[in-house]
């Protein structure tokens, strides 16, 4: 469904998504809070998805939250677009993917036949079983899964709003 402020936030995300920027000291928090094992989740990521989940992290913690466990799945929760997960695709597939949201059935078979679009379309899984690899506790996990639809929790909820919003 269009919706003139649906489309005016894909324009900013795009504008933001051209020239991302992530400072040594947002970098050095990030690690803090994902700690060794996670962090190379969100190092992998490129600079667009960095900011994004930055920008995710830093709406929940001015709305007040301190769980630790949302914290990190905000920051982690795009690392199945990253290099560590395989994916491959360029600015034009995120603007093929984001137009073809609205159209489920076309974006699934594009998905089926173009790399780009199938690493964006599938990153949410991919995301869940990178967290796992690299050892992400069971409440991040579980976190992730309701981001994909698999569990409804109540954090996840605030943390698909953070992510809807930025």
């Amino acid at each position: 469904m269009f919706s003139i402020d649906r489309a005016a936030y894909r324009v900013r995300q795009l504008r933001r998504s051209l020239l991302p920027r992530v400072t040594r000291a947002e970098r050095d928090d990030t690690r803090l809070v994902l700690g060794p094992q996670l962090f190379p989740l969100f190092a992998s990521m490129q600079p667009a998805d960095q900011r994004h989940c930055l920008d995710v992290h830093a709406r929940l913690t001015a709305g007040g939250c301190t769980n630790g466990e949302m914290l990190q799945a905000a920051l982690i929760h795009d690392a199945g677009k990253s290099s560590i997960a395989g994916a491959r695709f360029g600015m034009h597939h995120r603007i093929v993917y984001v137009v073809l949201q609205g159209f489920p059935g076309l974006l699934d078979g594009l998905a089926r036949r173009n790399r780009g679009i199938r690493s964006l379309h599938q990153h949410d899984q991919r995301t869940i079983e990178l967290a796992r690899e690299y050892g992400a506790s069971d409440g991040v996990v579980r976190l992730l899964l309701a981001i994909d639809g698999h569990t409804s929790d109540e954090r996840a909820a605030a943390l698909m709003a953070a992510d809807d919003q930025s």
